[in-house]
């Protein structure tokens, strides 16, 4: 029999965790599938919601056989005991009317009354809450009184990359599974299979950097993300003759060209002050690794030099706790390359 399950790289112990439990009858009513965004939580809930619903399998496999009608249906989205909701598009959090419905039909339309609904083609009915993390407290409260009164024939599956941001007394009601970033060269395989990326060594290069995340891999194969990398090289491999001030408008101008929102804006900061730690790490790696050509060995010395590259690394770091923390990014970039430009040129004490 054919597996649906061959679309998902990864997760394997997670998938065994379900089938033990599946085997024992001791299927929780609610689980909260945590993991960085991008490493396919999302994908192994439908699976599992598929599996649950197949024809073909039975109550104790975990198994999806992609071709029985009620695969089919599930597949194009029309099986009616599966719900499905997440954070809409140019929203910051999960409306109340896709968990509780409109205020108009309060309690009879949503993700909660249809929960409480009778199965309608199966023996159970299963929701899934992406981004559940960015429920609001009236959005939580509303799926709390569901997790404290489950329906007997109900299976909720919420989706987070950040568990700790749900309401503590939602996490005491769902059992917490952890998912873990895709292997190198899993990631590689996606990315050419869904063709995302123009050949191997594209996927390579960016498998390498994604930190096991196909939405990290998705946005460092975007060209424009490519070019600010490439930027950043160039203006740190010439950093202690740069004028800051100049760099950081240069950079936050560019920044703000290639991003839709301010949350893309702060996204593509994070990527330019990663691919600045990486330049800085390089650097840092040729001269422990004796490159006798390298101008900051040659001025500092070892022992100076690798000092003062390890403090801008954590300058750098510092930098990005600023951005999570919604300070302005010019100012933050501003701060930044005056910081960087002053150590480079004055040593180590300075980066202080």
């Amino acid at each position: 029999m054919a597996s649906a399950w061959t679309r998902l790289r990864g997760h394997q112990e997670q998938r065994a965790l379900f089938e033990r439990s599946m085997r024992n009858n001791r299927l929780s009513h609610a689980y909260v599938l945590a993991g960085p965004d991008g490493i396919g939580k999302r994908t192994f809930a439908r699976l599992l919601a598929q599996s649950l619903f197949c024809q073909q399998t039975t109550a104790q496999e975990l198994e999806a056989c992609g071709t029985c009608r009620n695969c089919r249906s599930f597949e194009s989205g029309n099986w009616p005991d599966y719900f499905e909701i997440g954070l809409p598009d140019g929203k910051t959090e999960i409306p109340l009317e896709l968990i509780l419905g409109s205020a108009e039909k309060r309690g009879r339309e949503g993700l909660c009354f249809e929960l409480s609904s009778a199965p309608l083609a199966s023996n159970r009915r299963i929701a899934v809450i992406d981004d559940a993390q960015r429920m609001n407290l009236d959005g939580g409260n509303a799926l709390l009184k569901t997790l404290e009164e489950p329906p007997a024939n109900a299976l909720i599956l919420l989706i987070s990359e950040s568990p700790e941001a749900l309401l503590p007394t939602i996490r005491s009601r769902c059992q917490l599974i952890r998912f873990f970033p895709l292997v190198q060269e899993d990631l590689e395989q996606l990315l050419l299979e869904k063709g995302m990326a123009a050949n191997a060594d594209e996927a390579r290069a960016a498998a390498l950097l994604a930190e096991g995340s196909m939405t990290q891999a998705e946005q460092l194969l975007n060209a424009e993300l490519r070019d600010l990398r490439e930027l950043v090289g160039r203006e740190f491999a010439a950093f202690e003759a740069m004028k800051p001030q100049e760099v950081s408008k240069q950079i936050a101008d560019r920044i703000e060209k290639i991003s839709a929102s301010t949350e893309d804006q702060r996204q593509n900061t994070r990527w330019l002050l990663s691919f600045l730690a990486d330049a800085v790490r390089l650097k840092l790696r040729r001269i422990t690794g004796g490159d006798l050509t390298d101008p900051l060995l040659q001025r500092m010395g070892l022992r100076c030099a690798s000092d003062l590259l390890a403090m801008l690394i954590d300058r750098i770091l510092q930098a990005t706790l600023h951005v999570d923390a919604n300070s302005p990014v010019r100012l933050v970039l501003e701060a930044l390359f005056d910081d960087l430009a002053r150590s480079m040129r004055l040593g180590p004490t300075s980066a202080r």
